[in-house]
């Protein structure tokens, strides 16, 4: 399944926090900038989600239940290296941003409770920062998984991409 299964043409911002109050304060604040915002209290779908479509930036809360914060953002990494990632958290341990920072290369920790431009801020820098992803390495944001998330190579594919990519030539006949 191609990952532009949405016709959206603004960028995606995935908004998961368990707590529905400040998911929906999220999202208010985050309305205002030129963005897709789509919102969940569900790690899983948000995972679902960054498997069939392009997204430009997660932000997540990392005390969850099922799945934290940095376990998400890891898997976000994993799932789509050029999406932006921002925790935000109301614990002020020390071990929980560095826990993120390692695990999910988080671009920004934003403190909860959030002050509504410092959020609209740090999204809207994480937006150019994709953009800017997808200049320095074009195609970068548009590469298609099937559904198990194992990347699609082009039918034709010339002899250095197979040398490159490390496959061999019946592999890809």
């Amino acid at each position: 399944m191609s990952r532009r299964e949405d016709d959206v043409t603004q960028p995606i911002v995935v908004v998961v926090d368990d707590n529905a109050g400040v998911l929906a304060a999220a999202v208010k604040v985050l309305k205002h900038l030129d963005v897709h915002v789509m919102a969940t209290t569900d790690a899983y779908e948000a995972l679902d989600w960054l498997s069939t479509r392009d997204v430009a930036v997660v932000v997540s809360d990392y005390e969850m239940p099922r799945m934290n914060g940095a376990e998400l953002l890891s898997a976000a990494r994993r799932q789509q290296p050029a999406a932006v990632r921002i925790l935000m958290t109301g614990m002020q341990a020390l071990e929980t941003a560095v826990d993120a920072i390692n695990r999910g290369e988080i671009f920004r920790y934003v403190q909860k409770p959030f002050d509504a431009s410092q959020m609209r801020a740090i999204v809207d820098e994480a937006v150019t920062r994709h953009r800017e992803l997808e200049q320095e390495h074009p195609g970068i944001t548009g590469v298609t998984r099937d559904g198990e998330g194992v990347y699609v190579v082009p039918d034709v594919c010339n002899s250095d991409a197979v040398r490159i990519l490390g496959l061999d030539h019946a592999r890809v006949d």
